[in-house]
């Protein structure tokens, strides 16, 4: 049960194990209940997925702007500042002000 403690953060246990790995997310948050994990590439998610299938979600940078705004839009329609926070990993895919945002 200690896995779940620091779930979706810079702490989680899945995390480090995906680390461990020697894979490199740049950012991780929560979407639908599930761990959800940022990566440059869709190459190095689908890499870092086969390895922890069937846990989390995996996505590259393109795909998660994607699926990230069309997940604020159907579950936090009228404030997604509401949503699941982002926790970035690697500082140069980080919004650098309140105002600019990817989606």
């Amino acid at each position: 049960m200690d896995e779940y403690i620091n779930y979706g953060t810079p702490n989680s246990f899945l995390l480090e194990k995906i680390k461990e790995r020697g894979f490199k997310p740049i950012g991780i948050t929560v979407m639908m209940c599930e761990e959800t994990f940022i990566f440059k590439s869709e190459k190095e998610a689908a890499e870092a997925w086969r390895l922890f299938a069937p846990e989390g979600w995996w996505y590259g940078f393109d795909s998660w702007e994607k699926a990230h705004i069309e997940y604020l839009k159907d579950f936090y329609p009228n404030n997604e500042e509401l949503g699941p926070t982002v926790y970035w990993l690697d500082k140069n895919y980080e919004p650098k002000n309140k105002e600019e945002k990817f989606y």
